[in-house]
């Protein structure tokens, strides 16, 4: 067996480099100052059932986009749960209105509901319940299923503090969570069976209010809304560096809106790369309570791979007027960005070139150690079967990983060019 095991690290390494090596796919909000100054598109808007009740959180799905209400704060009055249509056809493909009444689900109390996170690779909501009206509850959230939404199950997190809100990073498979001020309203990291396995610190020095709202995490951010409703300083939004550990901006919001005469902005999540919805409860002047759902776009890094025939096609026209500016640059100055690309053209192609034969040679001598390994020891049939079958296994296990991969990358292009186009449609709707 320990030929075997040989082997299997062998077609483990090899299997692993040619899973993650080609399908590297980067994209991310273009700076720390992102939200600097944009614009909030209204695209919900429902009536709060409760006498005192508010909208808390809010997450998306595939299929929904899912808002939270606590209806009663304090009692264990069951809590109202209502999915939008996200698209304009449903989960079976047929046409439906976008962001109508999908489902509506009161079945029990999830406390002060403060947070939710959707996780798609479980098909669970994790409840981020902020307080803890039964004792039992105390630094736990709940887990509702995403189709139904309908209870499942109750984790703890910690007996030290509640949890004020939670998010999933999909793209390295943890939540991450802030804690009440229990905990100094720190943000830390959870893995996918929510362990905690990283602090990142603690923020009770940087709201610009006196608390926290839930918070939304995309790619090195966590991005939430600090409380400062009846302060009369306005509306803002923090965005942390999870690498840096600190707070990088906190620009103020302006949701243009019209005869309100109180607003709390409650939770926000990201529905497509560099696409965000955001819950905001508000009075109106006549004393109408309601949930609005507005949207934004943030400038957004996407990798050139995922670029639109639209923008590539775009690329000879830019050209063209480039070379319109330029003309009046003399042709000494020509011949000398010529020499130099030439010479940086060459440069790489040697570098290429060595890069190519060292690769060969390793591999070369690789398979002379290989060939000798074996010329130097006997094996009998029931080793080399032995062998055969482990390669079979290991190539199953390779191929099972690599489908999985490619899977993930195809759907997170999906996410960046229906990003794009949905980019360009409220660009558009901007333009006119």
């Amino acid at each position: 067996m320990k030929r075997g095991r040989f082997f299997l690290w062998l077609f483990g390494v090899i299997g692993l480099w040619c899973i993650w090596s080609p399908f590297v796919v980067h994209a991310e909000i273009a700076s720390d100052d992102a939200f600097e100054g944009v614009k909030w598109e209204k695209i919900l808007e429902d009536d709060i059932e409760g006498e005192t009740g508010v909208v808390q959180s809010i997450c998306a799905t595939e299929d929904y986009i899912i808002c939270l209400e606590n209806y009663r704060d304090g009692t264990e009055e069951p809590d109202i749960i209502k999915a939008y249509y996200r698209n304009d056809t449903d989960a079976y493909g047929n046409s439906v209105e976008k962001y109508s009444l999908a489902m509506r689900v009161v079945e029990r109390s999830y406390e002060h509901a403060n947070g939710m996170a959707y996780n798609p690779n479980t098909g669970e909501i994790a409840v981020a319940l902020y307080t803890h009206l039964d004792p039992e509850n105390r630094g736990c959230i709940f887990l509702m299923d995403s189709k139904t939404l309908s209870f499942k199950r109750k984790v703890k997190i910690s007996d030290d503090y509640n949890i004020l809100g939670i998010d999933y990073d999909e793209e390295n498979d943890r939540y991450v969570i802030q804690t009440n001020v229990d905990g100094g309203y720190s943000f830390k990291i959870l893995d996918n069976q929510f362990q905690v396995v990283e602090d990142l610190g603690e923020y009770a020095h940087t709201a610009k209010g006196d608390n926290f709202q839930d918070l939304c995490v995309s790619g090195d951010y966590i991005i939430n809304f600090p409380l400062t409703l009846h302060m009369g300083i306005g509306d803002f939004i923090h965005v942390y560096s999870i690498s840096r550990r600190a707070m990088v901006s906190d620009p103020q919001l302006d949701f243009s809106f019209e005869n309100v005469v109180s607003d709390e902005p409650e939770s926000i999540c990201e529905l497509e790369p560099g696409l965000f919805i955001a819950a905001v409860n508000v009075v109106y002047g006549d004393g109408r309570r309601t949930i609005c759902v507005y949207q934004t776009m943030v400038p957004y890094n996407f990798p050139a791979a995922a670029a639109e025939p639209e923008e590539a096609a775009s690329e000879p026209e830019a050209a063209k007027k480039n070379g319109t500016e330029s003309e009046g640059k003399t042709e000494t100055e020509s011949e000398g960005k010529t020499e130099t690309k030439v010479q940086t053209k060459n440069l790489k192609e040697s570098g290429k070139n060595g890069i190519v034969a060292g690769i060969s040679e390793g591999f070369s001598k690789f398979g002379e150690k290989i060939a000798g390994w074996f010329h130097e020891r006997s094996f009998s049939v029931k080793d080399i079967l032995k062998v055969v079958l482990l390669l079979f296994v290991m190539l199953d296990v390779v191929l099972l990983l690599y489908l999985k991969v490619v899977s993930v990358r195809r759907k997170r292009r999906r996410k960046l060019e229906r990003a794009r186009r949905e980019r360009q449609r409220i660009r558009a709707m901007y333009e006119e």
